[in-house]
């Protein structure tokens, strides 16, 4: 485990993380980002890694059915000793579990018969619960309402900055109480990650925007007809 002053050798080589939607590119680029990582030892950039292969959708195998991602996440989080980590890995896959839940609910799906589905302390819960509105957790999870109203309007771009935002939101509360140790640097490089999708998000949007507004200013000029 590298000293105090590694970590602040390693955080004060890091910009500053820009507010989540407003940058049109993260503070650093991925490449040098990795560059300045590897003053970090062999342990920590393996359980950097482990972090990120739970909360970093990129990261994850696509080819991976659900229970086996959660599986992953069990693993993993059984591993940490660090309660920050613990905690940021329990509350981004309990948020995970209980947006799957009003999916697979919408869709017509019955109670599960068990808790592998899932992931932390609210499973059993949800399973009891399954017909109430928001599982009876309004007062555990008070964004539970809001989330549900992206999926009813069939929101898909709405849910997914909600899903950003509330994840941002919670590495700031962490990173106010971490500033020179491994947990200061993981939730740099998750901030990193939430900041590039929202960036990319960003530029997906303006494209689709630009196609819309190019077209209604075509008008009736869509398909042109040019005479001889």
């Amino acid at each position: 485990m590298p000293n105090t002053d590694e970590y602040v050798s390693l955080i004060s080589s890091l910009p500053s993380s820009e507010r989540l939607f407003l940058t049109k590119l993260p503070p650093i680029s991925r490449l040098r980002l990795e560059q300045r990582l590897k003053q970090l030892t062999d342990d920590d950039f393996r359980t950097l890694q482990q972090v990120e292969s739970v909360l970093d959708w990129s990261m994850q195998d696509l080819a991976s059915t659900d229970q086996e991602l959660i599986s992953h996440a069990k693993k993993v989080y059984a591993g940490f000793e660090s309660e920050t980590l613990k905690i940021l890995v329990r509350d981004k896959m309990e948020l995970r579990t209980c947006v799957a839940a009003l999916r697979h609910r919408m869709q017509g799906e019955k109670a599960p018969d068990n808790t592998h589905w899932g992931f932390g302390r609210w499973v059993s819960h949800i399973n009891r619960n399954w017909n109430e509105t928001h599982f009876a957790l309004e007062t555990v999870f008070p964004w539970l309402p809001q989330a549900k109203g992206f999926l009813d309007k069939k929101d898909a771009e709405g849910m997914e900055r909600f899903i950003l935002e509330r994840a941002f939101k919670q590495l700031q509360r962490f990173a106010n109480q971490h500033y020179f140790d491994l947990e200061a640097v993981i939730i740099y490089v998750l901030k990193w990650n939430i900041i590039d999708r929202g960036t990319r998000y960003n530029i997906e949007a303006a494209k689709n925007r630009f196609t819309e507004l190019v077209e209604e200013g075509l008008g009736n000029f869509a398909d042109p007809i040019f005479e001889d």
